[in-house]
């Protein structure tokens, strides 16, 4: 059996080979929101849940509603970016 100097090798959780980034739970928490913040303000958009359902049945989903792009007017004579509607279920895979 080889000695492994453990001193040296990058920390991983259960059976991943990726090395740990995230401190705590509360830690991955922070980086999400800094990261989705940053995303919010480089695509000009805002985050919103909206109600889709009837009258008698909830049907939330997130909305999310981009400003005018004046850029894009200018390019292609249309500064409106749709809204995307992501549904109860997004999982990003």
């Amino acid at each position: 059996m080889e000695n492994v100097d453990l001193k040296n090798e990058t920390p991983t959780f259960g059976n991943t080979v990726l090395p740990a980034v995230f401190l705590s739970g509360k830690d991955k928490q922070e980086q999400f929101q800094k990261e989705l913040k940053s995303l919010l303000a480089k695509y000009d958009a805002e985050l919103q849940i909206e109600n889709f359902g009837s009258g008698w049945s909830d049907d939330e989903k997130i909305v999310v509603d981009f400003a005018w792009d004046k850029d894009l007017s200018d390019r292609v004579n249309d500064g409106i970016v749709p809204q995307w509607v992501v549904g109860r279920w997004e999982n990003g895979r």
